[in-house]
């Protein structure tokens, strides 16, 4: 007899597609909007020494005291205000788990990063998406969303400021203006803050609604680190932590950010230059003829294709270079996203989309 053990999913969970990444091995990756320049090789022995003289057998401290601590006083807040968890998407997750629940109403403006409507709707959630148009650079569609939060008793807005994958950054009085105006909780993920050398954190301190995630896999790269946290007034923070789960962090984890907020000068200069490579492609990349360049806050860039997305991401592919295609999302056909890399690695995209659009055929 055959038998589909799948059918033992919950229907919102059949209903939606995987968040997927397909694996490519290529020399050059502008694909995840990772740091090019890479972590601080002069770290890595510091951090080596504080892991050996760890007993392995041992749990980590179960109320990451240390950690929770110092990213405290790094955000200027008390500590029972932070939450630390395996990556900022494990804490976003948690927060929608403990304010969302089946036939409650959120609003995602779209397009933004998928997996914020796929957890909402995986929990029972309707998920409202009001779009951000490309005609106006993407810019937040707060008179809609107001408008549907209060007309749908929303219990949560998601906002992503810079926004993944246009690089929008949303201006602080439209935030605001959100803030005051809807009934739900705001989540704003501050993923690529630094980009745009922007700091929310004092919305936490003037709102009782609003919760800020942040992460060390951009701007201080440590993607493969995994370490996130947010920040949120106490008596919030108390209720996600009933729902986060324990050992959030293993001890590599832990030692490799106690270390680098050690030393922020070592990673300000690679902030730096990523932002110089950004604006660098933000004048470059419009002399290309059928790219439409969008403005960019963020450490990638958002183009439009006119030749066609997937012809360019196929030719950049021949030439080594993984990029992502982003046209699936809504509102984004013919777009893709490219991560800003290294020069040289700017180098040889720039050589290679001019070629493309030169030459398309």
């Amino acid at each position: 007899m055959t038998t589909n053990p799948g059918r033992f999913a919950k229907p919102e969970v059949r209903a939606v597609s995987a968040y997927h990444l397909e694996p490519r091995d290529t020399p050059i990756k502008l694909n995840q909007n990772e740091n090019a320049e890479g972590f601080p090789h002069a770290l890595k022995e510091e951090i080596w020494q504080r892991v050996a003289g760890r007993d392995w057998a041992r749990y980590p401290d179960f109320h990451l005291r240390e950690i929770t601590q110092r990213l405290a006083a790094h955000a200027d807040v008390p500590e029972d205000w932070v939450l630390v968890g395996n990556g900022s998407n494990e804490l976003l997750q948690m927060t929608l788990l403990t304010v969302v629940g089946r036939g409650d109403h959120i609003i995602v403006p779209l397009p933004t990063f998928t997996l914020y409507r796929l957890q909402s709707v995986v929990m029972g959630a309707m998920a409202h998406t009001p779009l951000m148009r490309a005609e106006t650079n993407f810019a937040f569609p707060v008179d809609e969303v107001i408008d549907l939060a209060q007309r749908h008793d929303a219990r949560a807005i998601v906002m992503c400021s810079p926004n993944n994958p246009t690089g929008t950054a949303y201006a602080e009085a439209d935030i605001r203006r959100v803030i005051e105006a809807t009934p739900g909780l705001v989540l704003l993920d501050e993923a690529y803050r630094e980009f745009n050398r922007q700091d929310l954190c004092h919305l936490v301190r003037d709102y009782d609604n609003v919760v800020i995630f942040r992460t060390f896999s951009k701007a201080l790269a440590m993607a493969g680190v995994r370490v996130g946290y947010c920040i949120a007034r106490p008596e919030m923070a108390a209720e996600i932590g009933k729902v986060k789960l324990p050992y959030a962090l293993n001890i590599l984890s832990e030692a490799v950010t106690l270390v680098s907020l050690d030393h922020p000068e070592l990673f300000a200069p690679t902030i730096d230059t990523a932002i110089q490579q950004r604006d660098r492609l933000l004048i470059e990349l419009p002399r290309l003829p059928g790219l439409t360049v969008y403005p960019s806050a963020a450490n990638f860039v958002l183009v439009h294709v006119a030749q066609g997305s997937d012809r360019a991401f196929q030719r950049l592919l021949s030439d080594g270079i993984l990029v992502r295609d982003v046209s699936h999302y809504p509102g984004l056909s013919d777009h893709l996203r490219l991560s800003v890399g290294t020069a040289a690695e700017n180098d040889a995209l720039l050589e290679s989309l001019s070629h493309f659009t030169r030459h398309p055929g």
